[in-house]
């Protein structure tokens, strides 16, 4: 299905909550977002929405597709910000080959290129996300990242490479294993390929098979769960 699921559905609606230990070891939830997802007719996302309850912000995105039935841009409005935000993308044929972003303000200019490669049978096998961060005033670069991204024959990406370019030592690598294509486990490592974090997940799934409960553990411990509420056709 288009919409991720394995059933047509109108509505998904997800609460991210941190698990924390009180001064007495005892466990304290705090739910930090949540982000709900609507689709269209065709089964595909047409509007998310996420809001963050330590600080009230809301993010919504609209999703507008070409006559292929391709993502062509996201509209992105945050709460904080009156100007929209817009991420295009480019394609060749069907196959998606390039997205930007470019936001301007009185502090920074932020700019997001992403690009996508594929393998002889139009399967694909690597994306690169360059992010920069630039001084409106200065034209300095504040931060300037890029991540390349490996993925196996069925699309699920197997490895990514974060490089900072302003602070090296703060490079990351991170492997993903995965379960009849369901993501089981992350391990991060640092510049020095270093073992730093080992991220493991386990599910609750309801009767069509979609997830309805996501627990993440880093190195053993419960750090966050994620619920999901889905509302089928």
């Amino acid at each position: 299905m288009n919409n991720g699921l394995t059933k047509k559905a109108t509505k998904s609606t997800v609460y991210f909550i941190r698990i924390k230990k009180d001064s007495l070891n005892k466990e304290v939830k705090d739910t930090l977002a949540i982000r709900e997802n609507k689709y269209n007719l065709n089964d595909q996302i047409s509007k998310l929405i996420q809001r963050t309850l330590i600080d009230n912000e809301k993010m919504e995105i609209d999703y507008i597709y070409n006559n292929f039935g391709k993502i062509k841009t996201e509209i992105v409005k945050m709460s904080n910000d009156n100007s929209n935000n817009t991420v295009d993308y480019f394609y060749k044929d069907t196959l998606l080959i390039k997205t930007l972003s470019e936001t301007k303000n009185d502090i920074f200019r932020f700019k997001q290129i992403g690009e996508y490669e594929y393998n002889s049978e139009n399967t694909l096998k690597q994306s690169t996300l360059l992010q920069q961060y630039i001084d409106s005033e200065s034209n300095d670069t504040i931060t300037n990242t890029f991540e390349i991204s490996k993925y196996d024959n069925k699309e699920l990406v197997t490895k990514s490479e974060l490089h900072n370019y302003k602070e090296p030592k703060r490079n990351r690598t991170s492997k993903y294993e995965y379960d009849c294509g369901i993501l089981m486990k992350i391990r991060e490592f640092n510049s020095k390929d270093s073992l730093i974090s080992n991220t493991e997940f386990k599910y609750e799934f309801d009767k069509f098979e979609n997830w309805i409960k996501k627990e993440l553990f880093i190195n053993k411990e419960l750090n966050f769960i994620q619920t999901r509420e889905i509302e089928y056709k």
